[in-house]
Parts: C-alpha cells; structure tokens; sequence
C-alpha cells in the first residue's frame, strides 16, 4: 500500500497540475474561438489540417455509421462541414484532452513487476472510453434526443478523472482498481475508500481548472448522478452519458466494473430523460437496449479509432 493522501491533496495536485498535463494547444485555441463566438470553417480548417493525427479522426468521425452518408467524404473541410462547428469544436477538445494524457506523464507505472498487467489495464480504458463515446452517439440518434454538444466528446472524457487519479497517484489508483475487483463493487466506492476522493469529483476539478465547456464539466463530474446536475440544460446531456456508460459496461468494455452484470432497475439517467421526452415513457430501457444490439456490435469495431 502507498503512503496515504487527505482529499485536499488530490485538489491541490489539480489545481497545481502538479504531474498532470496542460490543456493541449489546440485545445486552448478552439476553447478561445468558441468564447469569442467566431466559430466558422475557416476558423477551425487550419487548426485541424496541421494535426494529421487529428484530421484523420475527424474524418472517420464524418465517415462513420452515425451521420449517415452514402458517399465517403474525402476532404477534411467537407468533414468540417458534416459534423458542424459546436459538435467539432468539442470532438476537437476531447480528442486533445486524449492525446495529452496518453502522451504526457511519463512512465513511472513500468516500475512494477506487473507491468504488463497495468498497461492491459489502460488499453481497457482506452477502449472503454471510445465505445462509450460511440454508444453515446447512438443512443442520442435513436431516442431522438436533442442536446447541443457533441455526445461522442463527452462519452470519450467521462471518465477523465480516473486517468488523472492516476497521474496523481499511481500505487493508490490500482489498489483502488483492485479493491473493486476483489469486492465486487463500483470502482468510485473503492476510490472514496483507498484515496478519499473518486474519479467524478477530481474529473470535474481538472475539466473546471481547463475551463472545458459546461456540458463537459457536468457529465465528468455527474455521470453517476445526473440529477445533480443543476443546470436543466445539461441534466439531459449528463443522463445519456450515464445512460451510454451502462451499455458499454454491460456490452462492451468494462474498466473497474466487472461486478456489472445488468441494467440496474432504475438509473436516475432513464428517469430523466423519459421525462423530458413524453414520447419514450412508456419504453423501457433495458428492452430498448436489447433491440439496438446489432448497433451495438458494430460499436466495437469503431472503438479501435482513438488508438489511430
């Protein structure tokens, strides 16, 4: 066991970005286009053209099963154009974001002899986060829900808080993973009981310390409890966040979750926006989710892009 933390280290670790990476560059820039409401092709066009990396996501994220499109799109500003400034300025952040975390650090995990275990570890992650985005934008298509940003950003960053635990506080972070494991409980529970803190609240302090939009800000610090969330506006965004989480856990990648074996009867997320929307009361969730299962395979194929 690691020498123990109080929870005002972990905010102090944060607010300092003591060991943790600063907002990407390009993270930064598009957050000071949206700000000054200037967001336009020609704003965003070369920004992204000078990150191939990048480009090419955004251009399988135009090519991709949710938007539909019969013919493949080749250019990068048709790509632009397809998915829309607000949703592209977020897939923009949450991609940064991604990128920092993988490539900033260091690699002080390779001090233990379970190595290879830990980097098993963060590939699930890895490809938990990106099968959730991808579930996140699935299931806003088929329940017909309208929110203003992008759900792939805020599936891919949910989870953010956990990446920076471990940054902060490598040894304590996988006890904590194998705490959940062995107990069989909700991996939050056993961050609160190793470190004091769990991944919701210190993610919601580092998307705060960037200044990332609201609806990101929200769905990192409240997807467990979407009803929380004070802001009307973002409790639906936070809900399906919660709501996509679930299926990935049940059906796809699990990371800390291994005791989930069902859909909870009820989820405060599914109550939130069967309420919201009049249309989807009478549906119930685990049903419905039964019945996207063929959307849902073809979800693990998409999952490998945020490794590209």
């Amino acid at each position: 066991m690691s020498k123990k933390h109080p929870p005002e280290f972990y905010f102090e670790q944060v607010s300092t970005l003591t060991n943790l990476p600063t907002l990407p560059a390009i993270a930064t820039e598009v957050l000071q286009i949206v700000r000054q409401d200037r967001l336009s092709v020609n704003q965003m066009y070369p920004l992204i053209e000078k990150d191939p990396p990048l480009a090419m996501k955004v251009l399988k994220i135009a090519n991709s099963a949710y938007y539909g499109l019969k013919e493949k799109v080749e250019s990068l500003r048709h790509a632009i154009v397809i998915i829309g400034m607000q949703e592209l300025s977020h897939l923009v952040i949450g991609f940064s974001v991604i990128k920092a975390f993988r490539d900033g650090g260091g690699d002080h995990h390779k001090q233990w002899k379970n190595y290879k275990e830990h980097t098993d570890r963060w590939r699930q992650f890895w490809e938990h986060s990106s099968a959730c985005a991808h579930i996140a934008e699935l299931l806003n298509r088929k329940l017909r829900i309208s929110i203003s940003s992008s759900p792939y950003s805020l599936g891919l960053l949910h989870d953010i808080g956990k990446l920076t635990l471990y940054k902060i506080d490598p040894g304590n972070y996988f006890d904590a993973l194998e705490l959940a494991h062995i107990e069989q409980c909700d991996v939050a529970l056993a961050e609160e009981e190793v470190l004091g803190v769990n991944h919701a609240q210190v993610g919601m302090w580092l998307a705060q310390k960037w200044q990332l939009p609201e609806a990101i800000v929200n769905a990192v610090g409240f997807h467990h409890h979407p009803s929380k969330v004070e802001d009307e506006q973002f409790r639906v965004s936070t809900s399906l966040i919660q709501l996509a989480d679930i299926v990935t856990n049940l059906r796809l990648y699990q990371f800390g979750t291994e005791f989930f074996k069902t859909i909870p009867p009820e989820e405060e997320g599914w109550g939130i926006i069967s309420s919201t929307y009049s249309g989807l009361e009478s549906l119930d969730f685990e049903y419905f989710v039964m019945n996207i299962e063929e959307d849902i395979v073809l979800v693990r194929e998409l999952a490998q892009m945020i490794e590209a």
